[in-house]
């Protein structure tokens, strides 16, 4: 039988302030999988050039189009070419499967009816976020656009069989659901070197790599899609692995010092559990690390938490403090059903920073909020851009903190979605038949998406608060 072709597709993140910073490793997990089985792929990620984004950001650009992207391709071999967007990339492939976050719809969306038109002979697949909270807008795209086949879950199967030709595509979009029990067995995502070089992240004066060790989420804050979201972690042979091939892409790359950050909500959980994770990242030569960790836990373990930690050169650690305003902490179910107080979260950063690790805050504005509450955030925002940082970085500069202020979204697939869509949190009313273009939390200078109708102050007032407390982030990490 004739191998099938397959192409990965990354869509643009036009809503990111720089596309270059965190792989989108959907794509790379399917390929390392697919080539357990001398299946192989090739990929596509789309950027829009900078001049373009300035013209966009500017209001020169009204309208968006495909011809506006550059796209790097990567085959099998590692070869690349990074060129203009030329729809002929698509027309060898049997198979191409597009991994798409919400913002990234408009131009998946586009990119589909492109290739149904030209190339109908070609099997289109969609996963990722989108395809999983929207599921039922995916299902249901008008026929020149819709993909033949919505994967809303795990992809590896999926794609396992469709690459040996055991499911064929019938003209209309089929959703295919899988769910694997473990993650136990599956390789590490592909990190190929022509791809890796693209990317430009500082952490804590060293270039750095992200990856992750789980999917999932403990939590259940009411704003987060993976509040739903059992926890399934990845084996610690492959996190090992994982490390091991990033390291040689940083030493390939003459990264003399490098670090790893991983970017999932299992970061820095117990001590235990961050002392296993210490000893892997010690291994490969790591001169400095960052995960993400939870106010409470900083306080209800304090150095026993955080000591492997600093050990092993970690000196960041992602906190979502979400809100100074009680009521808004009070309304967003950080903790299963259990009170979160706003003074646990001014005291986990000053025991992370007495002990040499600065945070990196993620902070929101919230529709039902007024001008006390937005107070009350700034308040806890100013207070974490001041507070001194017991440390330095590997360029010998001070470690500051750093707070991101973003404007809440109500993705689908969330409790704040579906309270909304019924009234119950008053002054509030989402847009119908939201643009998924506008749904995301940090973009274009700065600024989140807006999906509101009603809220309980304007636009204008969010988002002014919202650049001034942007505005105090420091000019490194």
């Amino acid at each position: 039988m004739k191998e099938k072709k397959i192409l990965f597709v990354k869509p643009p993140d036009r809503f990111l302030q720089d596309e270059f910073v965190f792989q989108q490793l959907g794509p790379h997990y399917l390929q390392s999988f697919l080539q357990q089985y001398d299946i192989k792929s090739d990929l596509l990620i789309l950027h829009e050039p900078k001049d373009i984004r300035l013209d966009r950001e500017s209001g020169k650009i009204k309208e968006l189009t495909l011809d506006q992207l550059n796209m790097l391709f990567i085959d099998s071999n590692e070869s690349k070419m990074d060129i203009p967007f030329n729809k002929a990339i698509f027309a060898d492939y049997d198979i191409v499967a597009f991994s798409v976050m919400s913002p990234q719809a408009p131009d998946s969306y586009m990119i589909s009816k492109l290739i149904n038109f030209n190339y109908p002979n070609i099997t289109t697949v969609i996963g990722g976020s989108h395809a999983r909270y929207y599921k039922s807008s995916v299902e249901t795209l008008p026929h020149d656009i819709a993909f033949d086949f919505v994967v809303p879950q795990d992809g590896w199967q999926p794609m396992l069989k469709l690459a040996r030709n055991e499911i064929r595509k019938n003209g209309k979009s089929v959703v295919l659901t899988d769910v694997l029990n473990s993650l136990k067995d599956l390789p590490a995502p592909s990190r190929p070197l022509p791809l890796m070089e693209k990317y430009n992240f500082e952490l804590a004066g060293s270039q750095a790599f992200h990856t992750i060790t789980a999917l999932g989420c403990p939590f259940t804050c009411y704003f987060c899609e993976s509040g739903t979201e059992s926890v399934r972690k990845f084996s610690d042979e492959m996190i090992a692995n994982d490390l091991e091939v990033m390291a040689k892409a940083h030493k390939n790359l003459g990264h003399d010092v490098y670090g790893v950050m991983f970017f999932d909500d299992v970061g820095l959980m117990t001590p235990k559990q961050v002392k296993n994770l210490a000893h892997l990242v010690s291994n490969f030569g790591y001169k400095t690390w960052r995960a993400f960790t939870h106010a409470y836990l900083v306080v209800k373990y304090g150095n026993d938490l955080l000591s492997s930690f600093v050990e092993t050169g970690g000196r960041r650690i992602g906190m979502g403090l979400e809100t100074g305003s009680q009521k808004s902490l009070d309304l967003i179910n950080k903790r299963n059903g259990k009170r979160q107080l706003v003074e646990e979260h001014y005291e986990a950063v000053r025991i992370s920073n007495n002990l040499g690790v600065a945070v990196d805050g993620f902070t929101m504005i919230y529709p039902w909020e007024d001008e006390n509450d937005l107070k009350a955030t700034t308040n806890l925002v100013e207070f974490i851009a001041k507070n001194p940082v017991n440390g330095i970085d590997e360029k010998g500069r001070p470690l500051r903190n750093s707070v991101d202020s973003t404007i809440m979204t109500p993705y689908q697939g969330t409790k704040f979605n579906e309270l909304i869509l019924l009234g119950e949190m008053p002054g509030v009313k989402m847009k119908d038949n939201i643009d998924p273009g506008l749904l995301f939390y940090k973009g274009n200078k700065g600024g989140s998406g807006w999906p509101y109708d009603k809220t309980i102050l304007t636009r204008e007032r969010y988002e002014e608060e919202q650049a001034y407390r942007n505005s105090l982030r420091p000019n490194y990490k």
